[in-house]
């Protein structure tokens, strides 16, 4: 059942990414990064597979926007283009609801974007009320991005990522999971 499910994942992934090529290739790159993450804190094997397979399916509920999303790639997106993104976490959860995945791994979807002072979307939830695998996915989701050229802005560096998360760790992310990611990704390399 569990090799189904991941063939799954990687059939809507790859739908998504027919609408947006970046997406596919960064919900590969999220679900790697996450991956990690959870091995190097010693999660057990069940947990590390959700993990990777939410990782994979994190930003699915784009596969519902509308095309002017996907065509607004020269410029920061305005306040309504925003307004529809952040949906995306609800409407994953309501893609992937009734398909067979774990009820962690969509929890997982649902709650990537919270943040530890309650600043995240679609709930607003604080600390130990995000999934960890949630918290897992938003720092490697995060990450990403930030080494990542976007139309709208310029990867940066190794270093300048890190400094970024580690400014976050302070509001949004678990201090303590942004070492253990740095760690991993200074050992072990991209």
């Amino acid at each position: 059942m569990q090799k189904n499910t991941l063939q799954t994942a990687a059939k809507i992934a790859h739908r998504l990414g027919a609408r947006d090529p970046y997406s596919e290739d960064h919900a590969q790159r999220v679900s790697w990064y996450a991956r990690r993450l959870a091995s190097r804190l010693h999660l057990p094997e069940n947990e590390v597979e959700d993990i990777r397979m939410a990782g994979l399916l994190h930003d699915i509920g784009k596969i519902r926007f509308s095309s002017k999303v996907f065509r607004n790639v020269k410029e920061h997106p305005s306040k309504a283009i925003l307004k529809q993104i952040k949906k995306h976490p609800e409407m994953g959860k309501t893609l992937l609801e009734g398909q067979g995945f774990p009820p962690k791994v969509i929890d997982y979807v649902y709650s990537h974007h919270e943040r530890e002072n309650g600043t995240g979307y679609p709930r607003g939830i604080t600390g130990e009320r995000i999934p960890l695998g949630a918290k897992i996915i938003g720092i490697a989701d995060t990450f990403d991005a930030l080494i990542t050229d976007r139309p709208y802005q310029k990867r940066r560096s190794l270093q300048e990522a890190f400094l970024v998360l580690r400014k976050l760790s302070v509001s949004s992310f678990d201090p303590v999971l942004v070492e253990t990611f740095i760690t991993e990704i200074t050992i072990n390399g991209l």
